[in-house]
This record gives structure tokens, C-alpha cells and sequence, in this order.
């Protein structure tokens, strides 16, 4: 099954919105096959503090408007998962909201 994951990025004033946009994602969204706990502090190619739900392909066109209805103003990039990391988060990346700098380095082939 193919999947997209989505990254609900927060910063450390907005934990307590993102715990509502987590909950609220989590009722809302049954077919989300994965809802990662918040990570608080910068991971990976990500800048801020975020939270991962992963979106089966065949469900994308449907979910990405009730991300965004669900949002409460907080960024989300949603991308592919696909071997090339870099273009997942990049040319084949989405945004909803403010589009955030990432960490690309750590996703460029060595």
C-alpha cells in the first residue's frame, strides 16, 4: 500500500493545540493508518517540533481537506513516502499553511 505521511508542525507556545489537532485528526480520520505521539524538539529534516500521521494513497484526495479544516492554523507538509527522500519533501511535497524550512542536508545523497 502506498502511503503519504503528513507532519503537523507546532512550536513550543502551541503544544497544547496541537494535542486538540492531534485528537481532533484521530476521530476524524479512521483510515489514518499511523498517529505519532508529538516530538517535541527538531528531528531529521524537520525544524520545529511536529507530530507524523501517515495517509494510505488511495484515501489522499479526501483526507487533505479535513487536514486542513483541522489544522487550527498550524503548518502541515504532506509527501509521499518514496525512495527518493529528498524530492518526497521537496518537489513532491505539499503544504497546508505556512511552508517551513526544512533541514534539507540530512535528506541529500551522500
Amino acid at each position: 500500500m502506498q502511503i503519504f505521511h503528513g507532519h503537523i508542525y507546532f512550536s513550543a507556545d502551541q503544544i497544547e493545540r496541537a494535542t486538540k489537532v492531534r485528537e481532533n485528526l484521530a476521530t476524524a480520520l479512521p483510515q489514518l493508518t499511523y498517529i505519532g505521539k508529538l516530538i517535541t524538539q527538531p528531528i531529521g529534516p524537520h525544524a520545529k517540533p511536529m507530530f507524523e500521521i501517515h495517509i494510505p494513497a488511495a484515501e489522499i484526495d479526501r483526507i487533505t481537506p479535513v487536514i486542513d479544516e483541522l489544522r487550527q492554523g498550524l503548518s502541515v507538509l504532506i509527501h509521499p513516502l518514496q525512495e527518493n527522500e529528498l524530492e518526497a519533501h521537496t518537489t513532491d511535497a505539499r503544504w497546508l499553511g505556512e511552508k517551513l524550512p526544512l533541514n534539507l542536508q540530512v535528506l541529500a545523497k551522500t
